[in-house]
Parts: C-alpha cells; sequence; structure tokens
C-alpha cells in the first residue's frame, strides 16, 4: 500500500533536525511519531510520499517513509510511526506527481492518507516518471522492510560476514545470486558465543528459471559445486586443518572456481576485529581488507580511540612489505599493488534479503595514514581527528573497489599460497572474524568476462 503524508513546516524542521542528529551513514534507525484523522488511516502498512513545503508554501515530495499504524489517539486522530525516512535525490512536486495519473486514479486519490492500491502503484510511478533516482529508494525501502533486524554485536558480525561474502563475489566477477538469499536465525544472538556463519544460512540453491535462462546463458551464472576441483583442493584441505566454527561454499563459473569460507572461533564478545581475504591464484594476487565501523550516532570513525588500530596496522604495513619484496620487473602492471586496505563503514541496522553491500570508504593503508596526518580530518571536538563521510576528501566506494580487483588493478603480484596460509592462521590466531575466498582456475580476458556481465543485465 502507499499513502501521502502533508507535512506542516514545523514537522519539517523536525524531520531535517532528525537528519542532522542522525545522518544517513550512521544507519540508525531513527523514527517519527505523528497524528492524522484516523478516517483516512484504517490499515496496513505504507510505503509514504513525504511532502514538505518549500519557501514559497508549494509541496514537493523530498523523502519516502515506511508508516505504520499505532493506537488511536483522542478526538479521532490516528497515531502514525514513519521509519526509514530517506531524502530524495531530487525533490518532486506533489501537484505535478497527480498531473500525471490517470483521470480514475486521480478520481479515487485521498488527498493526505492511505491510497487504494491500484492509485498508490501510479503514484509511484508517476513518482518514478519525474524523478527516476527514486526507483533505487523505493527499492532501498522496499528491502530494508523485509530484511533481519540486527539487536547485538552477534548480529553486526553476521552483517559483516555477509558484506564481505558478496564482496568476494563481486572481485571475483561472478554472478551469485544465492549469495544474497538467506533465511535469518530463528534464535536470538549473543554476544558471548561465535556468530553464526554466514554461508551456512544461505537458502537452498534453485535451478534457474526458464526466463532466467533466457535473460542470462546459464554458464554466465556462477553455481554451486560441490566436487572440487584439484586447485582448490588445497584451500579446502588449510580450512579443514581449522576447528570451530567454519563454514565454505564453493562456486563454477566457465572454467574458474570460487571457495568462500567463514572461519568464527571467537565469541562476539572477544573479537578483535574482522577480515576479508581475497586471492586470485593465476594472478598470485592477494587483497587484505579489515573492517571498521563508523558511530551510529554522528556517523564517525574516531583512529585515536580504536585499541586495536595500531597493531593492525603493524600487522597491514609487514605484510605490504613482504609483498612488494616478491614483485619481479616483469610482473603484470597494478594501479596499487600493495595487499592492506581498510573499509570504514556504518553499522547495519537491519540486514537485507537482496544484492546490497553495506555502503562504506575504501582506504589503501598508505592513504589512511596519510589521511591521518590531514588538518581536515581533525574536525571534532577538541580537534579530535575523525573520519566520515563530510569531511574525508576522498575514497573507493563497493562499485569502484570490487570492479578494481576483477580487473587486476589493485592487489599483489607473484604471492605464493604460503603467504595466503599465514595471514589465515595470524586472522585466527588474533581471535579475528575471517571470511576468505579463492579463485582458481583459467582467466577469461577482460573483453569476455565484461560480455557476459552485460548478457546478465
Amino acid at each position: 500500500m502507499v499513502a501521502i503524508i502533508r507535512c506542516t513546516r514545523d514537522e519539517t524542521e523536525y524531520l531535517k533536525w532528525q537528519e542532522r542528529l542522525f545522518p544517513p551513514s550512521g544507519r540508525h534507525e531513527w523514527t517519527w511519531t505523528t497524528t492524522r484523522p484516523a478516517k483516512f488511516w484504517t490499515k496496513g502498512k505504507h510505503i509514504t510520499l513525504v511532502a514538505t513545503p518549500d519557501r514559497y508554501g508549494l509541496l514537493r515530495v523530498t523523502r519516502l517513509g515506511y508508516t505504520r499504524r499505532l493506537r488511536l489517539a483522542a478526538d479521532l486522530q490516528q497515531k502514525l510511526e514513519v521509519s526509514h525516512v530517506a531524502l530524495l535525490p531530487e525533490p518532486a512536486a506533489l501537484e505535478k506527481i497527480i498531473a500525471l495519473l490517470a483521470a480514475r486514479n486521480r478520481m479515487h486519490l485521498v488527498e493526505e492518507g492511505q491510497q487504494t492500491e491500484a492509485t498508490g502503484k501510479a503514484l509511484l510511478a508517476a513518482l518514478i516518471e519525474l524523478q527516476p533516482g527514486a526507483d533505487d529508494v523505493i527499492g532501498r525501502l522496499n528491502a530494508a522492510t523485509t530484511g533481519y533486524t540486527v539487536r547485538s554485536e552477534a548480529g553486526q558480525a553476521l552483517a559483516t560476514q555477509r558484506d564481505a561474502v558478496l564482496g568476494i563475489g563481486r572481485m571475483a566477477g561472478m554472478s551469485i545470486p544465492q549469495l544474497a538469499r538467506w533465511d535469518p536465525p530463528a534464535e536470538e544472538l549473543y554476544d558471548d558465543r561465535p556468530p553464526p556463519a554466514y554461508l551456512d544460512l544461505l537458502s537452498t540453491a534453485e535451478s534457474p528459471s526458464a526466463d532466467a535462462d533466457q535473460a542470462a546463458p546459464q554458464h554466465d551464472i556462477a553455481i554451486e559445486d560441490h566436487h572440487i576441483g584439484r586447485d582448490a583442493e588445497i584451500f579446502q584441505g588449510l580450512f579443514g586443518q581449522l576447528t570451530g566454527h567454519i563454514a565454505w561454499r564453493q562456486f563454477r563459473q566457465a572454467d574458474q572456481e570460487l571457495l568462500i569460507a567463514n572461519v568464527n572461533r571467537t565469541a562476539v564478545e572477544g573479537n578483535s576485529g574482522a577480515d576479508l581475504l581475497y586471492y586470485h591464484q593465476s594472478r598470485g594476487s592477494l587483497i587484505l581488507v579489515q573492517y571498521k565501523k563508523l558511530n551510529k550516532v554522528g556517523g564517525y570513525y574516531y583512529p585515536d580511540s580504536d585499541r586495536n588500530l595500531a597493531g593492525e596496522l603493524q600487522r597491514m604495513q609487514d605484510v605490504d612489505a613482504f609483498a612488494a619484496g616478491l614483485r619481479q620487473p616483469g610482473d603484470d602492471h597494478r594501479l596499487h599493488p600493495d595487499p592492506s586496505w581498510i573499509k570504514v563503514c556504518p553499522p547495519e541496522g537491519l540486514i537485507p534479503q537482496v544484492d546490497v553491500m553495506v555502503p562504506g570508504m575504501y582506504f589503501s593503508r598508505q592513504h589512511f595514514q596519510h589521511l591521518r596526518g590531514d588538518p581536515r580530518l581533525r574536525d571534532g571536538r577538541d580537534e579530535a581527528l575523525r573520519f566520515g563521510y563530510s569531511n574525508v576528501p576522498s575514497y573507493l566506494d563497493n562499485t569502484m573497489f570490487t570492479r578494481l580487483v576483477e580487473t587486476g588493478m589493485i592487489g599483489t603480484t607473484g604471492v605464493s599460497t604460503e603467504l595466503v596460509r599465514q595471514q589465515i592462521m595470524q586472522s585466527v590466531r588474533e581471535g579475528r572474524l575471517l571470511t576468505a575466498g579463492v579463485l582458481t582456475g583459467k582467466e577469461p580476458p577482460q573483453s569476455a568476462r565484461n560480455s557476459a556481465r552485460r548478457r546478465r543485465r
């Protein structure tokens, strides 16, 4: 169902205040409670067009939200809770949206309140026609309202694993839709025990439908494969040496195999951090990503308050130096040849059921250390150093980072499986949450990979 809320100026200022207090980068799920005449809000939950007045008093749809009814208030007023409020990339005049409706839909339009199913669909279609960027907001809103609510640090650990698994699939250049299809845990997660492995929660893989086959040939879609290839046996054996909470899955696409593993052997409350390790065997290329979280309130990461950071940076520096010693003059060119990266990202409020990674900022170790000396980042209280979307001058996002890894523009050259083994074991010894991926097999040229990607769209 779809609804319309027309805000007063005071309500608009309240929304702006909440958005300043809890910026989107913080992923804090704040809610707005209001009241409206009960006769226009009789049932259901609704994607809501939030219309606010501009300086001239003209109503524009500036936000979308998700509204549900609470209890009746006095004087036949319905109490409403609006959650997941998201700004549109560009506002759309409400009268222009209504003008695009067919006559039959305008006949049933409710000025403010819930709409009929047909009129609601027509309103969303008109909004997207005027502002195509609204389509992405609607998609994220639908995903957020059907996801798994994160209530603990164990839930955050599960969200981090999921993000790393999806990232590895993208780095490998494989289309693996089943990585986003999972069954949330039925029981409450507790911080005094290791979190469940995300790979253990993946839904049973379904065979491609006829429509899917027409959209993308089966060989373009990675399929789960329980027959381990000879090259991948080395890495499967390595994970098999470990004990504890370990899960792995194998996927095959064309001549390549991708092994992904979750290793969670430490209780969440004793966990020292989260690592993503990705190794492309034919390139001898290693990528190591360490996760850092922005604050829930404010949306900043404060390096000087992170007691683990010094040791982590030393580890990254040692790995980078070791990998540099393996490079040879005839190796493939890299825009950045070191393995170590940091992803700074917000904590998750909800884990969706769609192939969407947690937004974040990626920095190479050198870039991160350089930014620590940048005066522009000392804009916190008492000139505290902090990293946030509002003050970091440049970074790589999910799309740029995973694409650069996939095309071989970043990552090491000439790294053997021994260094990979060392880093896996070090992450385990340090009690870190590890998600590792290893790609083996013959690599097709980039032109062939690009063609396959276009066929999958």
